[in-house]
């Protein structure tokens, strides 16, 4: 935004990557528009153990949320990264030979978002090789009651969440 230039936030949503299966809800990328496309401008994996609760996607991978706690929201809809939109689901092909699938969501010139809603991050552990099927979660968020998050706002501003039921 500093730039003067359209900027998205994507989020790796690929549980089937058989190359990097690591990033899986961990690895984020924020890119600039050039011209007619789009440019990685900054990449980083969250700390170990923390990831992304996806959006409110048509389909979650078996075996993402742990059977323990309540993973919704103060008025009982699912607690999800509303922020990221099933419809914002594209393939693109990142520090990788193959194009994996990624959600993401944009922020205009000037800051702004059409995209507003809650970013949700979790604690979780990477599922054992052997242990899930293709198509299933390589990892297992954990303890619903200790999400952090931000909630986004259409002017882009950003407001600190720090329990669960204050999203």
């Amino acid at each position: 935004m500093a730039s003067g230039q359209r900027a998205r936030v994507l989020v790796h949503v690929d549980p089937n990557s058989r190359t990097t299966p690591a990033r899986y809800l961990r690895y984020l990328v924020v890119q600039v528009q050039v011209g007619a496309g789009w440019q990685s401008f900054a990449e980083a994996y969250l700390p170990d153990g923390i990831y992304v609760v996806p959006g409110k996607f048509a389909t979650i991978p078996a075996g993402l949320f742990s059977a323990t706690g309540l993973w919704t929201k103060a008025d009982g809809t699912a607690l999800r990264s509303t922020v990221l939109q099933s419809v914002r689901i594209l393939p693109e092909t990142i520090n990788d030979t193959a194009a994996e699938q990624w959600v993401s969501f944009e922020l205009s010139a000037t800051g702004g978002t059409a995209q507003s809603g809650d970013f949700i991050l979790a604690t979780g552990v990477a599922r054992p090789p052997g242990s899930f099927v293709t198509g299933d979660a390589p990892i297992e968020l954990q303890f619903p009651d200790n999400v952090r998050g931000v909630t986004l706002s259409s002017y882009g501003v950003p407001a600190l969440v720090n329990t669960r039921l204050s999203f």
